[in-house]
């Protein structure tokens, strides 16, 4: 039974090639749905080191994969330390966003608590930020004689030193006008390898020209917020593999039943041209 929650990390959490994974066309997977309890708040924040306004999204949760979220208003939403809180508005024009009152940027190694109320019910969840490590240096392989690239490299897939997620812009609307010259990947290191992980289905390689803009994230992941993305790629991208992982309920760091989870995040950056 999959209860299925809405735009979770946006579209950020997808496939996985060996430790490292990235979102591309994805092989076809038929998925066996069940009617599950659902409406159920899914609350999705993932909160950085940034000195910037934060947002929190809020959704009701729904059985089938195509269905579309239903945002969820008339909530309290707020982020505390235990000395000082920061309380989220909602976004007129954005329905179930809500956005902190000011920009803040959240301490390394402090507890933090986020608090949703919604419908008189209390969801609160706690959590931590760890340092993020330098990156690898971003390579690309050329495709045969053309002038394409793909990725090669992004991190050090052996001895991973540290737990992470990398969401990787590639922009070459400057070369190619479109509105498909443009692409989003996400790549993950864990320090553990899931069978799952390793056998999952084959994706494609997003290929782009030579001279592409490309703008490299790094964010950490402490050890909690790292099982929960486990979890949620073994539930999604890792499905339809040879080691196929039987359906279960996600995790969830929030009281009361919500689903989702409240992340804390170092984040690094870095510009290049893809040669």
């Amino acid at each position: 039974m999959r209860n299925y929650l809405i735009n979770f990390v946006g579209p950020l959490l997808m496939a996985l090639m060996v430790m490292v994974g990235f979102t591309t066309c994805e092989t076809k997977v038929d998925w066996e749905l069940e009617p599950g309890e659902n409406e159920k708040l899914v609350i999705e924040a993932i909160i950085t080191d940034e000195l910037k306004v934060h947002e929190v999204k809020l959704s009701l949760s729904y059985d089938d994969f195509n269905d579309k979220p239903t945002p969820v208003s008339e909530a309290i939403v707020k982020i505390h330390d235990g000395t000082n809180s920061v309380e989220f508005f909602e976004a007129p024009d954005r329905p179930g966003t809500f956005l902190s009152e000011i920009p803040f940027a959240p301490a390394v190694l402090t507890g933090y608590g986020l608090e949703v109320i919604y419908n008189e019910v209390q969801h609160i969840a706690i959590t931590y930020m760890v340092p993020v490590y330098p990156m690898d240096s971003l390579t690309f392989e050329q495709i045969g004689d053309t002038d394409s690239l793909r990725i090669k490299n992004v991190a050090n897939i052996y001895g991973v030193g540290q737990e992470a997620m990398y969401e990787i812009d590639i922009d070459w609307n400057h070369i190619i006008p479109s509105d498909s010259s443009q692409a989003r990947v996400y790549y993950y290191t864990f320090t553990s390898v899931n069978a799952a992980q390793i056998f999952s289905p084959p994706k494609d390689d997003v290929i782009f020209p030579r001279g592409s803009i490309v703008i490299e994230k790094k964010y950490s992941l402490n050890e909690e917020f790292a099982e929960f993305l486990r979890a949620l790629l073994m539930e999604t991208q890792w499905q339809g593999g040879v080691y196929e992982e039987e359906s279960g309920s996600l995790p969830s760091n929030f009281s009361n039943g919500a689903l989702g989870y409240f992340g804390l995040c170092s984040v690094i950056r870095d510009t290049l041209i893809a040669e």
